[in-house]
């Protein structure tokens, strides 16, 4: 029995990492249940010619379900920081994305050369939330080995919407010219889609990156309202002192969030987010 971890999968074919030299085709044996995600650590038996079977998939510290990657030591959500512009609710929900999945996240602007004033304004928004923020620019290469430094012995992931030059940057930091990039629709100014399926590259000894295919669903449909606050670390620092447990930190009396929001320790562009979640998950369940 050998432990790896899934670098790809591809046609019910699973390429697992063990640290030697070749990955090692899997397939899966017919009662082993649950979804394997990229990023798995498995125990499997070598069939040899680097072939084997999946017999047990280990638990997991964390996962993200769209895009689908599991164990994870850090993640960047890649923003560009112009064409596309940033926008600040379609950030919010991509960082509480992660949170959802067990992820603090950290915020990356690429394209930094493009737009300074607009990254700064963003870096001291979401600094203020409690998110490390990083700028970097794949066309001329600013930013990109103080990124690279803090891959080191880490599996991190790299998600963002299209057109962000997300691959771009990839190609950088791992030295690779295979990676797809895709061109910016001039039309509606956001990318083709490029990254079809999650996939790890080993950049070193337990360094990995995964590029992902982005974030497919934002809508936290799974979630009850009570909980979307827990989402955003921001807010969340206020919550227990509510007069009523049930508080959605709206319009109820006696809210610690509101409490701090008044007196400004919450910024009005982050409990806005909340708000506009929170009363679509409230609309939909009428």
């Amino acid at each position: 029995m050998q432990t790896g971890r899934v670098i790809k999968n591809y046609n019910g074919y699973y390429y697992v990492d063990t640290g030697e030299t070749e990955l090692v085709e899997c397939r899966r044996r017919g009662k082993l249940k649950g979804k394997i995600l990229v990023g798995d650590m498995l125990d499997i038996t070598l069939l040899g010619d680097h072939k084997g079977v999946i017999e047990k998939m280990q638990e997991r510290r964390n996962s993200i379900r769209r895009p689908a990657v599991a164990n994870i030591d850090q993640m960047f959500v890649i923003i560009a920081a112009q064409s596309p512009d940033p926008n600040q609710f379609l950030i919010d929900k991509m960082l509480m994305t992660c949170e959802y999945g067990g992820i603090h996240p950290k915020l990356c602007f690429n394209k930094c050369d493009l737009d300074t004033s607009m990254v700064e304004t963003y870096r001291d928004f979401y600094s203020r939330a409690g998110y490390d923020v990083y700028f970097v620019s794949a066309q001329t290469g600013e930013g990109i080995e103080s990124l690279r430094s803090l891959l080191e012995h880490k599996m991190t992931a790299f998600a963002g919407p299209s057109g962000v030059g997300k691959s771009s940057m990839l190609s950088r930091i791992t030295g690779r010219s295979d990676l797809m990039v895709g061109a910016l629709s001039n039309k509606i100014k956001r990318g083709r889609h490029t990254t079809r399926h999650s996939e790890i590259m080993r950049l070193g000894a337990d360094t990995y990156v995964v590029d992902t295919p982005g974030f497919s669903s934002l809508q936290f449909e799974d979630l009850p309202a009570r909980d979307i606050v827990s989402l955003m670390p921001d807010l969340a620092a206020y919550t227990g002192h509510c007069r009523f447990s049930s508080c959605l930190h709206r319009s109820e009396p006696g809210c610690s969030v509101k409490a701090a929001l008044d007196a400004g320790d919450i910024q009005p562009a982050r409990y806005e987010t909340y708000c506009k979640i929170v009363n679509s998950i409230l609309e939909r369940k009428r």
